[in-house]
């Protein structure tokens, strides 16, 4: 019998999220879909959207990303613009939740009728369906007649990619969407982008006709159709959409056949409350938590590319690779595998599978024009913004080290080991002449530095130099003395970056080797933070203290935001940031402060969505939302904290 998590009515809420890899989508409050989305062999990300595309004039206006970010999403009231089903009912009462954590429910009372929506995405016999499921029940003892429509706006869409510090804009196709509808079925297609999306209906398992239509336009197309349907007392009928996405904008539409959409749904469903107070309260938020960024991670950002698997840091706003933010989601997945009895072994399955995968995507799929690994990637590994991140040349080496301690994979290992001197190589390039401290081109916010030299970079070089030493003592793939080198680094570390502010000694964000420093601690700068966990420093040394203290300090201008919510935060959204929040539990937990860590937790649980995800900052003010309703890395993050701390 599945689990059945009930959603709170929480301050923070955000479409609900459902996928199978290769396909996902998103859901409005009001049981319609805001989007449904799929990997495409040459842009990347496809979306059927209600939206017009991404304008290729407003690339670099920060205001018009932010806004189409928040249309994404259907800010203000989540509901509006979307597709799918409707009830044309008065809902006196909506509840939500998710089955298994995975996937979302919405239930309805409706004059009369109960109506439950729930939607599911599979992969069958090399295709992905999105199937939503409306079962409406008349628990009234008198017949009745209602009307349902299936329809709303239509776009198909490459996804935008438009960021905050644009790094070079891919242009979008021009839009043209043809509507053709009839039978039992529809579609929408767009040749410009080359995709298409089919849409199945139907009705007890039994096709259900729509009218014929057929419509172009370079805009929405905006398409409803409908059925009158009669209930006797207690009857239930199941409606279903099948959604499908190819790569083929004249492709004959992939009929399920033998798949039976009645049979693809979760049964017996029972339907437990999360607990409404005390402590139990705080434990089933944070085991539902870890739960859904698991869920989340493996279905709806592992996205399968040939025999590798590309890694999103979501599926709605920025489907796109970083090194950064992959390594972070796939650390959740080692520590949950890691969990005696956390994961199902069918999870635990797929989770090998992904974290595998990805190191092939990253070292075989990613492309590298100059060498070294660019700051982001489309799902196909064209890299978009050609920047030289320190600490993205790391993660992957990293990644390496630690899948092996996991798992003991010396094939998959030995196919990638050749691949690392190269990079250790390119690294080399970027090293100052006269010590062992590495440039970057920018910070970890994706930020442009004032000085070269970035300290929670080096140590990330620090300890993944370590790393591959010991890797290299099984493999042998280079004779570079990477444990010499490490012990350079360190030293250097402290010779260049330790500066004296306020009477105390600490390490220092920015430097120039030449005297000249920044002193700003930042919410992606996880390696200062994990500098002792690492065996950098001890978690009692005083330099690193005094780091830590001014991170969570008013000194630290631009880091940090004052207020009932403020907290860490970064100068490339400037609020506060759950990942800084994340990162002030962890530090409460590690030097055993457990008053802060317990305040701490409660910000996060108050800030958090309602489906257990974590967006990028929020007003320090009134907690609300400012960017990013989907954003994996800082529920990755918090989710191994509190695995770590026990929190479940």
């Amino acid at each position: 019998m599945e689990r059945y998590y009930a959603l709170q009515n929480k301050k923070n809420k955000k479409p609900l999220d459902v996928g199978c890899g290769s396909l996902s989508a998103s859901i409005g409050l009001d049981g319609r879909l805001r989007s449904v989305n799929a990997v495409h062999p040459v842009h990347g990300f496809v979306t059927l959207t209600p939206l017009e595309p991404f304008d290729n004039g407003k690339w670099y206006d920060s205001g018009y990303v932010r806004q189409y970010r928040k249309r994404i999403v259907g800010e203000p009231a989540f509901v509006g613009e979307g597709f799918g089903f409707q009830a044309k009912l008065p809902v006196a009462n909506r509840s939500y939740g998710y089955v298994d954590e995975t996937n979302p429910v919405i239930v309805e009372s409706c004059d009369g009728f109960e109506i439950t929506h729930m939607y599911s995405a599979v992969s069958e016999a090399g295709a992905s369906y999105l199937i939503h499921e409306m079962k409406v029940e008349n628990i009234i003892g008198e017949q009745k007649t209602f009307f349902i429509s299936f329809g709303g706006n239509f776009s198909m869409n490459r996804c935008s990619y438009g960021q905050l510090t644009e790094g070079g804009p891919i242009l979008m196709p021009d839009p043209h969407n043809r509507l053709k509808a009839g039978g039992h079925h529809m579609a929408v297609s767009n040749p410009n982008l080359g995709a298409r999306a089919d849409m199945l209906l139907f009705d007890n398992g039994q096709p259900l006709a729509v009218k014929e239509h057929d419509e172009k336009s370079n805009l929405p197309v905006s398409w409803e159709t409908g059925w009158d349907f009669s209930f006797q007392p207690g009857e239930i009928r199941r409606l279903h959409a099948v959604y499908s996405i190819s790569a083929d904008a004249e492709a004959v539409p992939q009929i399920p056949g033998e798949l039976a959409v009645l049979d693809m749904m979760p049964k017996d469903l029972v339907f437990p409350q999360l607990a409404e107070s005390g402590e139990d309260e705080t434990s089933g938020w944070a085991e539902f938590v870890i739960r859904r960024n698991v869920d989340y991670i493996v279905n709806c950002c592992s996205v399968p590319v040939d025999d590798s698997v590309c890694i999103i840091t979501d599926h709605q706003l920025l489907p796109l690779a970083w090194n950064r933010d992959s390594y972070y989601m796939i650390q959740l997945l080692i520590e949950a595998d890691r969990k005696e009895g956390f994961l199902s072994s069918e999870l635990k399955r797929r989770v090998h599978g992904v974290v595998r995968g990805h190191l092939l995507w990253m070292f075989e799929q990613a492309e590298r024009p100059n060498g070294y690994w660019g700051r982001a990637y489309l799902t196909n590994g064209y890299c978009k913004d050609n920047v030289f991140q320190l600490d993205q040349q790391c993660y992957p080496l990293l990644e390496l080290c630690d899948y092996y301690e996991w798992t003991g994979d010396e094939v998959t290992v030995k196919r990638i080991a050749s691949r690392v001197k190269p990079v250790l190589d390119d690294l080399l390039e970027n090293r100052d002449a006269a010590c062992w401290i590495f440039r970057t081109g920018e910070t970890p916010a994706d930020d442009k530095v004032d000085f070269p030299y970035h300290f929670s970079s080096q140590v990330l070089m620090w300890h993944t130099l370590r790393k591959l030493a010991q890797l290299n003592e099984t493999f042998d793939f280079t004779g570079y003395p990477l444990a010499e080198w490490a012990e350079q680094i360190h030293h250097d570390i402290l010779r260049h970056f330790v500066v004296e502010r306020d009477g105390v000694r600490m390490f220092a964000y920015l430097s120039d080797l030449q005297g000249n420093v920044q002193c700003y601690h930042d919410a992606n700068d996880l390696p200062t933070l994990l500098a002792p966990s690492w065996g950098f420093c001890g978690k009692d040394d005083p330099i690193w203290l005094h780091t830590i203290a001014f991170a969570f300090k008013e000194a630290n201008a631009g880091g940090f935001y004052e207020g009932p919510y403020g907290g860490l935060g970064s100068v490339h959204t400037p609020h506060a940031w759950p990942l800084g929040d994340a990162q002030e539990l962890l530090f409460s937990s590690e030097t055993g402060d457990r008053s802060r860590y317990a305040r701490v937790l409660s910000k996060l649980e108050s800030i958090s969505f309602w489906d257990g995800m974590l967006s990028e900052g929020v007003n320090e003010h009134t907690g609300a939302v400012e960017s990013r309703h989907w954003f994996s890395w800082p529920g990755a993050f918090l989710s191994q904290v509190l695995l770590k701390t026990g929190d479940r």
